[in-house]
């Protein structure tokens, strides 16, 4: 554009100095105007100019030796007008060139940035449409070096309409500081960083940030980034670049954790799934007011819809499932899961009291940690982290069994073996899709079956299919020789799980769904971040699904603020139930019922379980 500007400017000078020069001829040479009319200067400037400015105007005179002496403005007007037409076309069609390829400055303020892109982009709108369901306007803005038209093609395909909330695209590169400077992130509300597909795809989310922090325009307030990588081994190096103004997803951690969960609770990451979007309920970090001054129990027993978890103290501390006795100090926060995050106040008078009878507390609570026989079905990277994860919870004498079709050097077995305390490693070569190879395995002896995603070696669906099949084979084996154990099936496309549910698969996860969830809380409110760090951790408070009968006479009416009771009495938090006879129906979220009204009288039965917060 500066170029089309310079060359209008250079023609503005040509048609004065055209002008000028006509002018200073028709009075040298003393031609007069039509009628006989003597011209000033300034009037033999004007003729000049309109003469080359409008060619039309040599038309309608009666004199040649004016006609012949006009013709040579004329001329040179019609290449100067010409040429000025065509400066100004290239300059807007260049523009619009611009516009289309995603390179103007976003005018927008209080937007959320993702830079990046990748599958989990899709998810991340998804849900950040859903938060921001409530608001009148809101704002994703997305810069990648991907290109714009394929962004939008995707969007358009998997989402359609984004309501109120605007999706802007822009391309650049988003370890650029020239190109960040686009997407406007000194206005911005949160900052996401995408972890890109490949080896290095950690140091790229690196140099991004640094590209922000240390941005010659920067804000003088703190950035809200939040970044994801792949590697727990760049955490350190990713706090340093960002300090205090980045919180990190470790990706590959996070789906290792949960899934470590799920193999040793049936339902969990169900359970996980339910809390970390923003569909139904969620966590919320809240000012309540008239809390300060009561105990932890109170909060519990005064709420009929909303379910406290915890505290985050006015020194940012995270407490969740704090004593029953904890006392809720002035500028406290609660953690609680509820519908919405409206204004909640507390009234004293809606405390229920609860009578608990001395017996049910004598019961002794079931322990997860026991020795374990886990299947490994498939490869990737994650998997290691899986088995090291595992290792933190089960008792010595355990065995695992790899059957992958990936060369053995690539899981390199001998590091697992050395690094391993409590269990015995087994690798074998097969294809997890032949049916022969899953029947040699004597299946009968496993506790546990984790399908792990080929991710790193096909594509999203590919590997998906494969995983499926490998499922459909475990599901059609077992109903054959009467055989129990339980599933965990990792998928990569959320459609594939509606797939998975038609054979009734005990646990999965979607990884990329999961990981979009946690960044699009994140980025509306980073506090949950500790939050997230201690549920998912081998050490502190988790949640839990254990026997309804150590909390309740089985066949017998309870309501919610009954066993809250109990369960506060045990040191634990209740936060709802599972309903063993709806394990496998997925309209009834496989019998996972979270935040129930606590007045709802329920009839739990043998295998029916309640959902706690505790530290075992």
């Amino acid at each position: 554009m500066k170029g089309a500007l310079a060359h209008m400017i250079v023609l503005v000078l040509l048609f004065v100095l055209t002008s000028i020069l006509s002018g200073i001829m028709i009075k040298v040479t003393g031609i007069e105007e039509v009628r006989g009319k003597h011209p000033t200067f300034f009037e033999a400037i004007w003729s000049g100019f309109t003469h080359a400015i409008d060619p039309g105007t040599i038309g309608g005179d009666s004199e040649w030796h004016l006609r012949i002496g006009m013709l040579v403005p004329t001329i040179i007007g019609i290449f100067l007008v010409s040429s000025l037409i065509s400066i100004i076309n290239t300059a807007f069609t260049s523009k619009i060139q611009e516009l289309k390829k995603g390179r103007s400055l976003v005018i927008e303020q209080g937007h959320t940035v993702i830079f990046g892109w990748s599958p989990k982009v899709v998810s991340i709108i998804k849900e950040l449409m859903i938060a921001h369901a409530n608001q009148k306007y809101s704002c994703i803005v997305i810069l990648s070096e991907e290109n714009v038209d394929v962004m939008k093609d995707e969007i358009n395909n998997k989402i359609g309409s984004t309501g109120k909330t605007k999706v802007i695209f822009r391309h650049g590169n988003p370890r650029d500081p020239n190109d960040i400077h686009i997407a406007n992130i000194n206005y911005a509300k949160s900052i996401i960083l995408m972890s890109p597909v490949g080896n290095e795809s950690d140091a790229f989310v690196v140099k991004s940030l640094l590209a922000i922090v240390n941005h010659p325009q920067r804000r003088k307030e703190k950035y809200n980034i939040i970044a994801e990588i792949a590697h727990n081994s760049n955490r350190e190096i990713t706090q340093i670049a960002g300090n205090d103004e980045v919180t990190i997803v470790v990706s590959n951690d996070i789906i290792a954790k949960i899934t470590v969960q799920a193999i040793r609770q049936t339902g969990l990451s169900v359970i996980y799934s339910d809390l970390i979007d923003f569909g139904n309920v969620e966590m919320y970090i809240l000012p309540v007011k008239n809390s300060a001054g009561r105990t932890y129990k109170e909060l519990i027993m005064g709420f009929e819809n909303v379910y406290p978890i915890g505290v985050r103290d006015q020194s940012g501390k995270i407490i969740l499932n704090p004593p029953a006795d904890y006392t809720i100090n002035k500028n406290d926060k609660v953690i609680v899961i509820a519908e919405d995050d409206s204004e909640l106040t507390f009234h004293p008078n809606q405390i229920k009291s609860v009578n608990i009878e001395s017996s049910k507390l004598l019961k002794k609570t079931s322990k997860i940690k026991h020795t374990q026989r886990t299947l490994f079905l498939g490869w990737n990277k994650k998997t290691s982290l899986v088995l090291y994860e595992l290792d933190n919870y089960i008792l010595p004498d355990s065995e695992a069994v790899i059957v992958a079709d990936v060369d053995e050097d690539k899981i390199d077995i001998e590091e697992l073996k050395s690094n391993l305390k409590n269990q015995t490693i087994t690798f074998i070569h097969g294809d997890i899709k032949n049916r022969k190879t899953l029947l040699s395995l004597n299946l009968e002896r496993f506790d546990d079956i984790v399908i792990s995603s080929y991710s790193d070696v096909y594509g999203t669906q590919e590997a998906d299919a494969v995983t499926i099949i490998a499922l459909m084979h475990l599901r059609d084996i077992a109903s054959k020789q009467n055989l129990k154990f339980n599933i965990v099936t990792e998928m990569m496309d959320v459609k594939s799980r509606n797939l998975a549910e038609l054979y009734k698969v005990d646990d999965f996860i979607v990884s990329d769904l999961v990981i979009s969830n946690i960044l699009a809380q994140l980025s509306e409110n980073k506090e949950l971040a500790g939050v997230f760090q201690d549920l998912f951790s081998a050490t502190g408070n988790e949640i839990y699904l254990k026997p309804a009968s150590d909390y309740v006479e089985l066949n017998k009416d309870v309501n919610l603020y009954e066993l809250s009771a109990i369960a506060l009495a045990k040191g634990e938090t209740c936060i709802g139930y599972k309903i063993k006879e709806f394990s496998n129906d997925a309209s009834k979220n496989f019998g996972l019922v979270l935040t129930p009204e606590k007045s709802r009288k329920v009839r739990f039965k043998e295998d029916d379980k309640i959902i706690i917060i505790s530290e075992e």
